[in-house]
């Protein structure tokens, strides 16, 4: 038995256990998806033409891998204006395995997520060992920091307190010398020209 599915805006004919590159669809490897745009179903001489669709019909894949296909290089030129244009693409794709062909019960078909893989969990339970191990002497690492830490603050606290006491100091000076100016400055001053 074989089927003409549509998918990404393309027609696949596809028979159980194929394996078809379609355009991406939002799957992780080994979930299972349901093709419900069956246009045309087929054994033998017996042919079933749906218009535009085959009601109650379905097609049950299986997600191999999300992969990409090859790359496209586009060159863009427009003569006698130096200009010149190179731009890659790789489309991305995935590749499916036909697990069954239903004709009828295809509303029914619930596709099943794929079992979290344990090598993950094995992965994590060895990194959880080696930071146990390694806890004392971080800690150890962590203590002495924060000594230097506060002893660096202190410091820094002391300068800047200085620094401010010798701002004010000077901010007064400079503010006692300005209305010494001023004062003499008040004086009327005589004209070096002539008045007529």
């Amino acid at each position: 038995m074989y089927a003409v599915v549509k998918t990404g805006g393309k027609q696949y004919r596809v028979e159980k256990n194929d394996v078809v590159l379609v355009e991406k669809l939002n799957a992780n490897d080994g979930d299972q998806v349901v093709l419900g745009d069956v246009l045309m179903l087929g054994e033998g001489k017996n042919v079933t033409v749906g218009n535009p669709l085959v009601n109650d019909a379905a097609v049950m894949a299986q997600v191999v891998r999300q992969t990409r296909g090859p790359k496209i290089t586009m060159i863009y030129k427009r003569r006698r204006k130096n200009s010149r244009r190179k731009q890659g693409h790789k489309q991305d794709l995935t590749l499916l395995k036909i697990v069954d062909i239903a004709e009828t019960g295809g509303l029914k078909l619930t596709p099943k997520k794929a079992v979290a893989k344990p090598t993950e969990s094995k992965a994590k339970a060895v990194e959880a060992k080696s930071k146990t191990s390694g806890t004392k002497a971080k800690v150890e690492k962590k203590a002495e920091s924060t000594t230097t830490k506060t002893k660096v603050e202190t410091k820094a606290k002391s300068t800047t307190a200085k620094a401010k006491v010798d701002t004010k100091t000077k901010s007064t000076a400079t503010k006692s010398k300005v209305e010494n100016k001023t004062k003499a400055d008040t004086k009327p001053k005589k004209s070096t020209t002539k008045d007529k």
